[in-house]
């Protein structure tokens, strides 16, 4: 079997994955184990990418509706989940975040958001069961407010600690006489002629997040650094994980 035959087949099974949503029929679980194995492959997909490859492949864009109170901390997260995958992103609506680049990194930005929005319920929900929010003495909503932003900040910063280590690399990459250069300077030409295309202009927007539960953040941010937010690079023992804490 060829290199592009091979590749054609893991792209395809992973297209059959991430169309695994709710919104399609599938379950909550069927969904998160769906995304899970597509954060599995894309790294595999990727790796295996030449300059050429790189040039040939088609930009996408896919929206990931988040709906409920979690919203609140995905919302905050959605930009370092951008940064790391170097996609565009931008909200139609509320609850609605865009993704726009290369087909693996907008799956993985779709993976990251699934992930983190399954992970927040989970870690919320315990956080409703603890002794610390009984003993808080803030209305029910504010407790879980502040617990939402604690988790969401903290996730961030993990997130963008990774992007700072792949910027590094990329900047290390474009140094004179470094190899990998083209294949960077080739994927932002791509992304940005690309989002050109879509003439969308993107308006930056600020908001004020005010926590009035200092006890709850603390655990939100505890809560944040339990996530495991894995991304494989390679097969078998190879596997980075994405640090704790």
């Amino acid at each position: 079997m060829s290199q592009q035959t091979e590749l054609e087949k893991v792209k395809g099974r992973i297209r059959a994955l991430a169309a695994k949503t709710i919104d399609r029929g599938c379950s909550e679980a069927e969904a998160l184990i769906a995304a899970q194995k597509v954060g599995e492959l894309l790294e595999v997909y990727g790796l295996t990418m030449s300059e050429v490859e790189l040039r040939q492949e088609a930009c996408l864009q896919r929206q990931v509706t988040i709906t409920g109170p979690r919203l609140q901390a995905v919302a905050i997260i959605f930009m370092a989940v951008i940064r790391l995958t170097g996609t565009r992103g931008w909200t139609n609506g509320r609850g609605n975040l865009v993704l726009f680049g290369l087909e693996p990194d907008v799956l993985m930005g779709e993976y990251l958001l699934h992930l983190v929005a399954g992970a927040v319920d989970h870690e919320e929900a315990a956080f409703r069961a603890s002794e610390a929010y009984r003993r808080s003495r803030q209305a029910p909503q504010q407790r879980l407010r502040s617990f939402r932003y604690g988790f969401a900040e903290r996730v961030s910063a993990r997130l963008d600690e990774i992007a700072e280590h792949r910027e590094a690399a990329e900047a290390a990459a474009q140094q004179p006489g470094a190899t990998g250069t083209a294949l960077v300077v080739a994927k932002e030409r791509r992304i940005e002629d690309a989002f050109r295309d879509l003439g969308i202009r993107l308006r930056s927007r600020s908001t004020t997040r005010r926590v009035s539960d200092r006890g709850a953040y603390r655990h939100g941010q505890a809560a944040g650094g339990r996530v495991s937010l894995e991304r494989p690079v390679g097969a078998g023992a190879g596997r980075r994980v994405l640090p704790r804490g």
